[in-house]
């Protein structure tokens, strides 16, 4: 939308350009013409470079977008690839790591039942029991 107001303007701009040369220059009616002609011509090809400008950027910007698509869609593959590398390298040490981990639950399970059998609360306990006997 912003290009077709432009190119409105620059038309509408240019006619009032050439009306008001056309009615302030104290030339001949022939000079006048000529002028005009020329005035045409050149407005005429300045609007054809405007055109092949305008087009010349519309195709920078699709290429562009499409070379910009494909080098994301590359990346994201690499990146894709790279994860699940790392993942697949170190699969072994998580394995061993959890191992680990389990080893360590099940030594701290067992101190706190050895601390909870040799405790001086339960050792008061079967002193009790074995005089109550």
């Amino acid at each position: 939308m912003g290009a077709k107001r432009f190119l409105y303007g620059f038309l509408l701009g240019g006619a009032a350009a050439g009306l008001a040369t056309l009615f302030t220059v104290p030339q001949a009616g022939k000079d006048t013409r000529e002028a005009l002609k020329n005035s045409k011509d050149t407005f005429i090809s300045q609007l054809k470079d405007l055109k092949q400008s305008i087009m010349d950027v519309k195709d920078a910007s699709a290429y562009a977008t499409k070379e910009g698509r494909v080098h994301v869609s590359h990346f994201i593959k690499e990146v894709n690839t790279s994860i699940g590398r790392w993942k697949a390298e170190t699969l072994p040490q998580q394995i061993e790591i959890q191992k680990e981990i389990k080893e360590i639950e099940t030594v701290i399970s067992q101190l706190e039942n050895d601390l909870a059998a040799h405790s001086p609360s339960n050792n008061k306990d079967e002193t009790e029991k074995r005089s109550l006997q």
